[in-house]
């Protein structure tokens, strides 16, 4: 199991500092490089096994050759209005973005020139807030 979760042998260090067996380290390292070795041989690992059982969004590692056939960049994708609330939002603004919008949270920028993110506002919170 060391070799097929982690890959490391940070496992190793750990039971040597809870027992305090330090002659057991040379045993300890070979079975977990061995097992390292082993875990690299069945591929896929356990994790991606239980990607690919619950049919999640699976990213397969990149091979150097194939990297330029993944010429996708963020601004391809990226939303480009993005509603936000500023210092200098009005009440009617405010209002209206709670009534017209479907998102959750909304960003709070410095000002609406520069649109520095300063923090992110829960909609449904500001609501119950305005509410009240």
């Amino acid at each position: 199991m060391t070799g097929a979760v982690t890959h490391t042998v940070s496992t190793a260090v750990i039971c040597f500092e809870l027992t305090g067996q330090i002659s057991h380290i040379l045993p300890m390292m070979v079975a977990v490089i061995l097992a390292n070795m082993v875990a690299q041989g069945l591929q896929p690992s356990l994790y991606d096994s239980i990607i690919q059982v619950k049919k999640l969004p699976y990213l397969p590692e990149l091979a150097l050759g194939h990297i330029s056939k993944y010429n996708i960049f963020v601004e391809d994708i990226m939303v480009r209005k993005v509603k936000f609330l500023s210092s200098q939002s009005t009440f009617r603004e405010l209002n209206h973005l709670l009534e017209s919008t479907t998102l959750k949270t909304i960003p709070l920028v410095d000002s609406k020139g520069r649109a520095t993110h300063i923090s992110t506002l829960v909609l449904k919170l500001l609501a119950f807030i305005l509410k009240a």
